[in-house]
């Protein structure tokens, strides 16, 4: 746990935008050594997001391909999404899985949390591992173009061809091969 002294106050706040999905807040802060930034654009996120690595008896891992506006991509992730208001991160993953490929999943345990873009959010990542269970479903094809099952050799091909640009998938499937 950190000292308090160690930490930056903030000293005042003007919120510029607010929706259920994110605010923006314009903060004046003081650091830890007295220095006062006037100006911190700061991102608040309400909600965490999930990404889960499911893993199937053969031990190859689902990938769902993924157009995003954002940054014009139709690339490949992990099962993904923002935990809903009343679910943890295992029953969010439970969620996501099933929504982006249409498979049961069990087995679950959050394995990794970490902040992406700590520097200015405070946007939580979540990884969580799972197994595979029947399929039952299908992907919601207004979100997901395509749904596949990837040997470790074929996602490392993946990420080293570029073709994972999403960093909590990427930060999910690198935790995997290392073995986590």
């Amino acid at each position: 746990m950190s000292d308090d002294k160690q930490l930056p106050k903030r000293l005042n706040r003007e919120t510029i935008f607010e929706s259920e999905y994110l605010c923006l807040h314009l903060d004046r802060v003081r650091q830890p050594n007295g220095s006062i930034i006037e100006r911190f654009h700061y991102v608040e996120y309400p909600h965490p997001a999930v990404g889960a690595v499911v893993q199937n008896d053969r031990g190859q891992v689902v990938l769902c391909r993924v157009p995003r506006y954002t940054s014009m991509t139709c690339d490949w992730s992990v099962p993904a999404g923002g935990v809903e208001k009343g679910e943890d991160a295992l029953e969010s993953a439970r969620r996501e899985v099933w929504e982006e490929t249409g498979f049961e999943s069990f087995d679950h345990r959050l394995v990794y949390t970490y902040y992406p873009q700590q520097g200015s959010s405070n946007k939580l990542f979540q990884v969580v591992f799972c197994r595979a269970g029947e399929q039952n479903g299908i992907f919601d094809p207004n979100e997901i173009s395509e749904v596949g099952w990837f040997s470790k050799d074929e996602v490392e091909d993946i990420i080293a061809r570029g073709e994972m640009q999403d960093g909590l998938g990427l930060t999910a499937l690198l935790l995997w091969l290392r073995g986590l």
